[in-house]
């Protein structure tokens, strides 16, 4: 044997080639042989005649459903692959597709709390306290002042053709002397503001009364009961809104000394000139006054005081503004020069002014 064997030193020999390594095949046992002798000789017979594979899992399914077609039964299909979706529950009824799906689409909402609730609803109300002082805030700034601007401007063409159907009173014997213009009822417009220094377009209404309704919130000045009347001796005192409902009074603390403020009534215009600016309390009322802030005097001058609440947007104040009646014009002479040719003017007179 070791003769016979060859070495991989020689030279000239065939160098020995790498071992092949064969799988494991199953044998089909012998049914005939038993025991050690039984399993040599079908080995033995085996390898004989060849060896045979068993046959695969694939293999055998198919031969199952091949002999299942062959008797008329119904086959099944098989496959290796692993599931592609998970194996669901079988459904049993239309109301079990039904609640899968709105369980799949949306969430049962997890019950609130005390406390989230509290806070929850806290918070929707302060939403809609604010929304609502919002929509106040823009009705007050806003809406009011179109409202009353649009009631004074209807007024005021009301009140023009009402002096063109009526004839101005007497004018006296001293043409430096103003006629006096006649007391009308309470809540009764009598006399249209101009004032220059407001603006070109410019006029408001003046009516009796100091009431917010209807007079300084509708009809924009009003007129404090028991002062003169516009060319009386003594103090003509009217209230007018800052801001909101036309804001009539706006501007008062740009009035300037020497600017002028003229007052038509049915007997003709009044011009007052604006002399100084004062800051009370609401309840010094002393400043309406023949003579402001000397109750016990009369007086002898013509005096205008216009006041306002201030500052803006407050009322724990009030501006007032004082001016003296300079200058006079009957109705059949005709505006004075320096709002002849206004806006304000020409708008007021369109419906039969004077």
């Amino acid at each position: 044997m070791v003769n016979s064997s060859s070495s991989g030193n020689e030279p000239g020999a065939n160098p020995p080639s790498r071992p092949t390594i064969r799988p494991a095949q199953r044998q089909i046992p012998s049914s005939h042989s038993t025991g050690h002798s039984g399993s040599v000789d079908s080995a033995n017979a085996h390898s004989s005649h060849g060896e045979q594979p068993l046959p695969s899992r694939r293999e055998l399914r198919r031969r199952e459903a091949e002999a299942a077609a062959a008797h008329g039964q119904p086959t099944a299909v098989y496959s290796d692959a692993p599931p592609m979706y998970a194996e669901q529950e079988p459904v049993h009824s239309s109301q079990d597709v039904t609640g899968r799906r709105r369980r799949g689409q949306s969430r049962q909402r997890e019950p609130l709390g005390p406390i989230r609730g509290t806070v929850r609803t806290f918070g929707e109300l302060c939403i809609t306290a604010g929304l609502v002082l919002i929509l106040f805030v823009v009705w007050q700034l806003w809406w009011t002042d179109i409202q009353a601007n649009r009631d004074n401007e209807v007024l005021a063409d009301e009140l023009t053709q009402d002096w063109a159907n009526q004839d101005p009173n007497e004018l006296p014997d001293d043409p430096d002397e103003p006629v006096v213009a006649d007391p009308v009822e309470k809540n009764h417009a009598f006399g249209i503001f101009y004032i220059p220094r407001f603006g070109d377009d410019y006029y408001r209404t003046v009516a009796e009364g100091v009431d917010l309704e209807p007079v300084l919130n509708r009809m924009g000045v009003g007129r404090y009961p028991n002062s003169a009347m516009p060319g009386e001796v003594g103090n003509f005192s009217v209230a007018g809104h800052r801001v909101t409902y036309g804001k009539p009074f706006n501007q008062i603390a740009k009035l300037r000394p020497g600017d002028e403020i003229i007052v038509q009534t049915k007997d003709g215009f009044y011009t007052y000139t604006f002399r100084n600016f004062d800051i009370i309390l609401p309840d010094a009322v002393e400043v309406l006054s023949p003579v402001p802030d000397e109750p016990e005097y009369k007086g002898k001058d013509r005096i205008l005081t216009m006041t306002a609440c201030n500052p803006m947007f407050s009322a724990r104040e009030r501006y007032v503004a004082y001016a003296e009646l300079t200058d006079w014009t009957p109705a059949q002479d005709g505006p004075p020069k320096n709002i002849k040719d206004s806006k304000a003017y020409d708008k007021v007179s369109q419906n039969g002014g004077a």
